[in-house]
């Protein structure tokens, strides 16, 4: 167990921001729409990155129910495609 993540003797680990997996998913679908994209594991990150820090955080433990999404999907794809471009034009590589 990573000590970074215990608190009191107990793991936090398991907290996660359930926004997380549904941009993943999202944005499976979203890179079809850029195939001049280039695809590295940086830029790849860096949309990630900016497509979460653009929408609420959503914590919870594993096993917990979401009940209600504040953001809707398609508010998802248009997000990841704002920070798609975003990276398009600025890669923070040569």
């Amino acid at each position: 167990m990573n000590d970074k993540y215990m608190l009191n003797g107990f793991p936090m680990e398991n907290i996660r921001n359930k926004n997380e997996t549904r941009v993943i998913k999202i944005l499976k679908e979203v890179f079809l729409e850029f195939p001049d994209f280039d695809n590295c594991q940086l830029c790849i990150e860096d949309v990630y990155a900016l497509s979460l820090k653009h929408l609420p955080a959503i914590y919870a433990q594993k096993g917990s129910i979401i009940l209600k999404h504040d953001v809707s999907d398609e508010d998802i794809r248009v997000i990841s495609r704002y920070a798609i471009n975003q990276v398009m034009q600025r890669p923070r590589h040569g």
